[in-house]
């Protein structure tokens, strides 16, 4: 009888302690950030904070950040490739820290007053970047007919949408 007391006892004081832990300690995520599944932060929302936190050097995340700021956001992941110091090996390691991402709309720019960081950032490549200087110095690009002659026309269809002139 004895023992059958203690265990009612003990399984009595188990059971109120534990649920008294777990009503005390919750754990409080940012939303806007993270994947409810694994974790993983949204490259396009994250804060400067919530990189820090997951890791990511204050370099990378200036970089990352500015990149953010110029053009809207990352469409994939891979665009980080674009950033300057941002190899495809700092790109496997930073890969794994974020979800992939949601459909972003990217800032339109104007062509003939960008500079060729933001080109890049759009994914122009450095010769189709020296094609258009070399344009600009005959004058404007005035419109989609002039940019369709210097880029190429994959790189057109990408970007028809965010130029400006």
């Amino acid at each position: 009888m004895k023992k059958v007391v203690l265990s009612i006892l003990f399984f009595i004081l188990t059971t109120f302690s534990y649920s008294l832990v777990e009503s005390e300690f919750k754990v409080i995520e940012s939303k806007n950030t993270l994947d409810s599944k694994n974790l993983l932060l949204d490259i396009n929302t994250a804060t400067e904070s919530d990189l820090l936190k997951a890791g990511i050097s204050k370099g990378y995340v200036d970089k990352i950040l500015e990149y953010r700021d110029i053009t809207g956001g990352f469409e994939k992941l891979k665009d980080m490739i674009r950033i300057d110091g941002i190899g495809k090996k700092t790109f496997e390691k930073l890969k794994v820290k974020f979800k992939e991402v949601d459909k972003v709309k990217l800032k339109k720019f104007n062509i003939n007053k960008v500079d060729d960081k933001t080109l890049i950032y759009y994914g122009l490549s450095k010769k189709e970047i020296q094609s258009i200087r070399k344009y600009q110095e005959q004058g404007k690009v005035r419109n989609n007919l002039e940019i369709k002659k210097i880029i190429s026309e994959k790189k057109y269809k990408d970007l028809k949408d965010y130029i400006e002139y």
